[in-house]
C-alpha cells in the first residue's frame, strides 16, 4: 500500500526521500577526504537489538561506542544513530574512488600487455631471421 506506518517497531514507507535541493543547503564543500579510508575504518557487525530474541534475524551495521570502530562522519548530530544519507553518499564516493583505481589499473595492464606483445613480436622476428 502507499501509506507510511510509524510504530514503536519502526517506520515502514514505500518511499523515503531526504531533501537534497540546492535551495535547502548551504556551506558547500566538495569532499576531498578519502572515503575508502573512512569506510575501511568502520567495523561492520551482525547483531540483535536488546529488545529482540537471540534467535531473531540479525541486523547488519556498525556499532557506536567507545570500544568500536565507527566514523562520526556518518553518525547523527547527537552521535546516537546513523545518518543514512551521509553514509550512502560516503559509499558513493568510495565507489567513485574505486572506479578511478580500477581504470588506472586497467590502463597499466594494457600498457604491460602492449609491451609484452612488442617483446614477443621482436622474439618471433629474431627467430625467423635465424
Amino acid at each position: 500500500n502507499g501509506t507510511t506506518d510509524i510504530t514503536g517497531a519502526g517506520i515502514k514507507t514505500p518511499i523515503l526521500t531526504q531533501t537534497s535541493l540546492v535551495e535547502k543547503k548551504k556551506n558547500f564543500e566538495k569532499m576531498k577526504d578519502n572515503a575508502l579510508e573512512i569506510i575501511n575504518g568502520i567495523d561492520i557487525y551482525r547483531y540483535n537489538l536488546k529488545t529482540e530474541n537471540d534467535r531473531d534475524k540479525k541486523h547488519i551495521g556498525f556499532i557506536i561506542g567507545d570500544k568500536y570502530n565507527y566514523s562520526k562522519e556518518v553518525t547523527s548530530l547527537d552521535n546516537t544513530g546513523v545518518d543514512n544519507y551521509s553514509f550512502t553518499s560516503l559509499c558513493c564516493k568510495a565507489i567513485q574512488e574505486q572506479q578511478e583505481m580500477i581504470e588506472k589499473l586497467e590502463n597499466r595492464i594494457k600498457e604491460m600487455e602492449d609491451k609484452l606483445n612488442e617483446i614477443n613480436w621482436v622474439d618471433k622476428w629474431k627467430n625467423k631471421i635465424k
